[in-house]
């Protein structure tokens, strides 16, 4: 994969980073020279998640503390988002749209919408899916449970 676009963007909540964050953090800065990063706000978050994410601070700290070791010399910008859509629905900047496989719905939603806004629709980069050594999907919310049933056990 080499570098094809100017500007892409990609989003989410980021609340325990792993190496599915790494992937698709890493994908952009390969893919595209300017990354915008929409980052949840805790009150965005709370109504999807179940769970209390981490605060806004901290998650953004920790994508700015990744991002700087994956790609340095990267511009990147990191934008609050209060809906799924942010800015990538109206910013005609934006050439493509990095997702997971899970994630890649949305992201053709956010092409309808800029469709029908009369935005170029971005191209979509998919990366696959990041698996533990079980063969279960990584993300936020599966190692809290792991890390959670851990600590039951040791009690």
């Amino acid at each position: 994969m080499k570098l094809r676009f100017r500007n892409v963007v990609l989003g989410g909540t980021f609340d325990t980073l792993h190496s599915g964050h790494v992937k698709l953090l890493a994908t952009a800065t390969l893919v595209g020279e300017r990354i915008l990063i929409g980052l949840t706000s805790d009150s965005f978050a709370s109504t999807y998640k179940q769970y209390k994410v981490r605060p806004f601070s901290t998650r953004l700290a920790n994508l700015r503390n990744l991002m700087s070791l994956i790609a340095p010399e990267r511009e990147v910008v990191y934008v609050e988002i209060h809906d799924p859509y942010g800015p990538a629905v109206s910013d005609p900047r934006l050439e493509a749209i990095v997702a997971s496989i899970e994630t890649a719905p949305r992201a053709l939603q956010i092409n309808d919408e800029r469709a029908r806004r009369g935005v170029r629709p971005m191209e979509v980069v998919v990366i696959s899916t990041v698996r533990d050594g079980f063969g279960h999907t990584l993300s936020s919310t599966y190692i809290r449970r792991v890390l959670e049933g851990l600590r039951g056990e040791s009690k």
